[in-house]
């Protein structure tokens, strides 16, 4: 580091310009980035939220609500309004040293509780212990008679890789190379398709503890986070699903631990999740962001962003000159941008925990930012890059369904947000 020395106002501006790319940005979060990136992010988030409230809101008002009342409130509204209120208040009050001082000791208390890394590590496995006891008999159902989907996935398997079909979702499953290995895999290894996408889901656990644990500083915060995701009735629900399997999740969360980690190999895990489930692409702009943000040196941060890029370029090139449906499902649609907005809170409709602290958490992180966090910043970007793909999917697409494991990269992204606000960081 070099000696400090006064600057004035138009160097002060060149600096702020340059401050995405230098090493020491996390420690000097410029004031107009929190700003933009938060305001943004409260916007996603509001208009995610008010279709948990108002379920005909954003419908009426993208003109495909005829027969609804935009002001309908939902059985779940009122709490989410009040639980808001609550809680949101109480941020105002601690921020302003209002609270009382047991209060604040105690809050104090806990972010100030940790684990040594030892402890830590055999919590974690007594929870994934716990976790796999209560889950692994899911393996012995047959997955045809949960989802009718899977005869798709299974029809693909049969003639993958060099088959072709004239079914375009039998089609759409053979671009996922990744993924189709790994399920071929399971089956013909382990005589289950099921296996490989469990363990794919014991893995994002442990991906999660980690990247938890590499924004946080704390070895506690990383099985709060653990918890969380276990808690998520979305979780759960597909944990053990190889038609609707967590590969795609997996290596996107590992990609952005792998910025933070081994950042020249963070494009690899990235262009796994891409022929895992080509929505990936779309969190490009996120991984860049995040990238930026991120305490590595300048030289990685622009590594890592040049080869992401690069792997989307080459993603795209393959899936347009390969035997894809790719190319022929793009119908732009921009009053479907906001109706996109509403799937969150249908899909995520038994995740209660989440719809009620979704706002209060983005809140937190936005306490902790202006003190001066940035990985609070880069836990925001995650949060709501993940909500606004569903939205730009719709928007630009005919073809796909928004299914609530879309959502799972959210549920993780929440649950780590969350257990980020009981570190000092």
């Amino acid at each position: 580091m070099g000696k400090h020395k006064k600057i004035d106002s138009s160097e002060n501006n060149n600096e702020n310009n340059n401050l995405w790319l230098k090493d020491d940005f996390e420690r000097k979060p410029n004031n107009s980035v929190v700003w933009s990136i938060f305001v943004i992010g409260f916007i996603i988030i509001v208009l995610s939220i008010s279709s948990a409230i108002f379920p005909g809101l954003l419908v009426s008002i993208a003109g495909d609500g005829e027969f609804l009342d935009p002001f309908e409130m939902s059985s779940i509204g009122m709490p989410i309004i009040l639980i808001n209120i609550i809680i949101i208040t109480l941020i105002i009050l601690y921020t302003k040293q209002l609270l009382p001082k047991f209060f604040v000791s105690g809050t104090q208390k806990i972010i100030s509780l940790d684990l040594s890394k030892k402890n830590s590590l055999i919590f974690l496995i007594i929870i994934l212990a716990i976790y796999i006891a209560s889950s692994a008999n899911e393996l012995t159902i047959n997955e045809v008679d949960q989802y009718g989907d899977f005869l798709i996935v299974k029809n693909a398997l049969e003639i993958w890789p060099d088959g072709e079909s004239d079914n375009v979702y039998v089609t759409e499953q053979l671009t996922r190379h990744v993924r189709m290995t790994l399920l071929a895999a399971s089956d013909e290894v382990f005589d289950n398709i099921k296996i490989i996408p469990y363990l794919a889901s014991i893995s994002l656990l442990i991906v999660t503890y980690f990247l938890t644990i590499k924004f946080s500083k704390k070895n506690f915060t990383g099985l709060i986070a653990v918890i969380l995701v276990l808690q998520s009735s979305t979780f759960f629900t597909y944990d053990t699903i190889a038609v609707y399997e967590n590969f795609w999740v997996l290596f996107y969360v590992f990609s952005i631990y792998l910025i933070f980690q081994k950042p020249k190999i963070s494009s690899i895990s990235y262009i796994l999740s891409i022929f895992s489930k080509a929505i990936t692409i779309l969190m490009l702009p996120i991984t860049i962001t995040v990238t930026l943000l991120s305490d590595i040196p300048r030289k990685n941060k622009i590594f890592v962003i040049f080869t992401n890029i690069i792997v989307v370029i080459v993603s795209i090139t393959i899936f347009q000159f390969s035997d894809t449906i790719y190319g022929n499902v793009i119908d732009i649609n921009p009053s479907e941008f906001l109706i996109g907005f509403s799937t969150l809170a249908f899909n995520l409709r038994f995740d209660i925990f989440l719809l009620l602290f979704l706002l209060p958490v983005s809140i937190g992180l936005f306490v902790k930012a202006r003190n001066g966090c940035v990985n609070a910043i880069s836990l925001m970007v995650l949060m709501c890059g993940t909500i606004l793909v569903t939205p730009v999917l719709e928007m630009i697409t005919n073809f796909y369904f928004v299914y609530p494991y879309r959502y799972i990269p959210l549920v993780v992204f929440f649950a780590i947000s969350l257990s980020s606000l009981f570190s000092k960081e």
